[in-house]
């Protein structure tokens, strides 16, 4: 399976994080299709690492949430456990065995009303992303974006004719198999597959995203020089081979995709309205009027630096402060960075009068610039690769963006996204006592300025002595060579501060 433009430029999600909040919303609505059945309880055991994050992202009530068939966009997440326990649902949180199981991993047993259980692990690998990694016991990888038929039975079946990809085991009780489609199965194969000597149970997964399934037959995208040659040859700009890369990874028309990214660009202007008014964050560790002080400094010129900037960081400052209220925002690729591409697009659409379908296809070439970091094994989290992954990320995409809106020189979008990142390696993720607040909010501002002075940058001629490629491959290098404590651990850098420890004990205690 392939990266969307909207995984990049999305999902649309309810805050505060992509990884611990969307993630885990879409890695229960895997299991609300996998189970099918009347819930009457959810153990839910998270990996070590999100022991200090999960209360504090919302984890567990966004799991529920999707495991009562919520989306990862719907305001009732908040009210997710009380909605569970008013449908008679028991809910218990634990934690796993150190080092069993991949960060950011949940592992949910669930008992139906009619005696079985169902187990069920997910791992959120970052910016919404997931994969199903076993059920009942049995390894396999499920992808929310594909159409799959899971079956339980008492014998090994034979599918060697089936047209799919198919992954089958033995579990403790029981063998399951996956067969996945990149279309809907007819009713003729799932009546035959129900009707097989040995099934017990099978039920149909459909994918809980909307963007379409990823088809076999489209063009990856690994490098920027590449991008650039076709760009030159085709004589096409890079928001157009983004439409035509989307179009051809989904099946969707490109009238369509041009459509979705404006409703994208429609939520972001709302979060950015959103972010202007008093935001109450989940734990008060900000104030959530940073916003509303910068953009009155801003108003009464008050500020020694000057231009659209300022403006451009209040506006990032807000979203984040939306966000961390768990307003519905759009991850760009993460929560945690979510300010950053609404503040500099909104504003730029706001100071140059640029159309909505201008920005738009900005946002494809920052959309495009995260595809190609995705294949090249970028990890957009921040427990994964630190905030590198996460302000570093968004702040360069945006440089892209905002260079493709005053020139057509493809070069020049890819060295701004070089210059940008380079400034930001080696970013550490150390939110204190778990939140997405504290530094998270402020990181955001610094994110938007490298990417604005990035653009005037590559626009003026200067370009990245390090070719952007080998600039995405040395992230991967720091994210890898990046110590635990600085990945989202909440013991190191800030987080290891007098300060710091005051605040998470005093947290734990509540």
């Amino acid at each position: 399976m392939s990266t969307s433009i909207f995984e990049i430029i999305g999902p649309i999600m309810i805050g505060p994080s992509s990884s611990h909040t969307a993630g885990m919303v879409r890695i229960g609505m895997m299991v609300n299709r996998i189970v099918n059945e009347n819930i009457q309880y959810v153990h839910v055991e998270f990996s070590q690492k999100l022991r200090m994050t999960y209360s504090g992202h919302r984890s567990h009530v966004a799991l529920i949430g999707g495991i009562i068939g919520l989306s990862e966009s719907d305001i009732k997440i908040r009210d997710a456990i009380t909605l569970a326990r008013n449908r008679g649902i028991e809910i218990n949180v634990d934690f796993l065995p150190e080092g069993e199981y991949p960060e950011n991993t949940a592992r949910i047993t669930v008992g139906c009303k009619d005696t079985r259980t169902i187990t069920v692990v997910g791992t959120s690998i970052g910016g919404g992303s997931i994969i199903i990694n076993s059920v009942d016991d049995v390894l396999l990888e499920i992808v929310p974006e594909g159409y799959h038929v899971i079956i339980w039975s008492d014998n090994d079946l034979n599918l060697s004719e089936i047209k799919g990809k198919v992954q089958s085991g033995r579990g403790q009780n029981r063998f399951v198999t996956c067969l996945t489609f990149s279309s809907m199965p007819s009713e003729i194969l799932l009546s035959q597959l129900h009707n097989l000597k040995g099934v017990i149970k099978c039920e149909i997964v459909k994918p809980i995203i909307d963007y379409g399934v990823s088809l076999t037959n489209e063009k990856k995208y690994q490098s920027c020089l590449d991008l650039c040659e076709e760009a030159q040859q085709s004589s096409l700009s890079i928001a157009e081979i983004a439409v035509k890369y989307e179009a051809a990874r989904s099946g969707f028309s490109e009238e369509n995709i041009r459509k979705r990214m404006v409703k994208h660009l429609t939520k972001m202007k709302e979060s950015v309205l959103e972010g202007e008014k008093p935001n109450k964050l989940l734990y008060g560790l900000a104030n959530g009027r940073d916003a509303y002080l910068l953009k009155k400094a801003v108003n009464e010129k008050k500020l020694i630096s000057g231009g659209i900037v300022p403006l451009a960081v209040s506006r990032a400052l807000g979203v984040m402060e939306y966000n961390g209220s768990m307003g519905i925002i759009v991850a760009a690729p993460t929560a945690g960075s979510s300010g950053i591409v609404p503040g500099c697009f909104t504003t730029l659409l706001d100071e140059y009068g640029f159309s909505d379908e201008r920005i738009a296809n900005a946002l494809f070439v920052c959309g495009m610039m995260g595809v190609i970091m995705s294949n090249r094994n970028v990890s957009f989290s921040g427990s994964v690769g630190g905030c590198q992954g996460e302000i570093g990320v968004s702040s360069a995409i945006s440089a892209a963006g905002i260079v493709s809106l005053f020139s057509n020189d493809p070069k020049k979008v890819v060295h701004a996204m070089a210059l940008c990142l380079k400034n930001l390696l080696g970013l550490v993720c150390d939110p204190i006592a778990g939140p997405v607040e504290i530094p998270c909010i402020k990181r955001n501002a610094v994110g938007v300025a490298n990417a604005f002075i990035s653009a005037d940058m590559a626009l003026a001629g200067i370009r990245s002595f390090i070719p952007p490629d080998e600039v995405i491959d040395a992230l991967v290098d720091v994210e890898e060579r990046l110590p635990h404590e600085l990945k989202c651990a909440t013991v190191g850098g800030l987080a290891s501060t007098c300060t710091a420890k005051k605040v998470r004990e005093e947290l734990l205690n509540q």
